[in-house]
């Protein structure tokens, strides 16, 4: 009896290894969005491209996540888990410091539907987002300023497809208003933040008033 009930023992006891080493394994291949995530940031804790982690969850890097949506990641960081509010080594430099606009300025002759900013900077970003900015507005600094002059409205206030204008720092920074939980929480869609010259959701939902100064929205006519 003893050795019979050993080995029933020994089979439970393997079939709920099995079972939980399953288990994990379907977790490790999932990620529960949290606040302040974004696809980049996911993406390079689990060793992914943000625009491949954003296609094989049927995404483009355009599209919002909210916090408890769950994504498929591949799950070669596994035995890390992500957490947004350790902060990444860039955190610890300034705000100006995270955007590096220093040759954003009109280099070529701008056209009703072009784009003339210098690839790669916040302002060719947001241009490619919101092609009804103007190719005169100069630096991301003066871009409220300017818009202003030509009959756009701007205000404190951030909706989805505004413009987002800080005019801290020398030359400033620009970038696409996507989603707006509140007035001090905002995702947007941005160039040339921390010298990521791709368009893309670097920074998930964010405060925007603590971020380079003041920001102004310029919104679509």
């Amino acid at each position: 009896m003893k050795k019979t009930f050993a080995k029933a023992t020994l089979g439970l006891t393997s079939t709920a290894f099995l079972a939980t080493i399953g288990a994990q394994a379907v977790h490790a291949d999932s990620y529960v969005v949290q606040q302040g995530d974004s696809f980049f940031a996911i993406a390079s804790a689990n060793g992914m491209n943000p625009y491949e982690l954003a296609a094989n969850n049927g995404k483009t890097i355009f599209d919002t996540i909210n916090p408890g949506d769950v994504l498929q990641v591949n799950g070669t960081a596994l035995a890390q888990t992500y957490n947004p509010y350790s902060a990444p080594a860039y955190e610890a430099t300034s705000d100006a410091a995270l955007v590096s606009d220093t040759e954003d300025v009109v280099l070529n002759t701008p056209t009703d539907y072009g784009n003339s900013y210098p690839i790669g900077q916040c302002t060719w970003g947001v241009k490619e987002m919101a092609p009804w900015a103007s190719n005169w507005w100069g630096n991301a600094n003066t871009w409220a300023i300017n818009a202003g002059a030509q009959g756009y409205a701007t205000g404190n206030i951030p909706v989805p497809g505004a413009i987002a204008v800080w005019d801290g720092g020398e030359y400033g920074h620009v970038a696409y208003v996507t989603d707006v939980q509140s007035d001090s929480s905002i995702q947007v869609l941005e160039a040339n933040y921390n010298r990521q010259k791709q368009i893309n959701n670097y920074r998930g939902y964010f405060n925007p008033n603590e971020f380079m100064g003041g920001v102004t929205y310029i919104y679509p006519n």
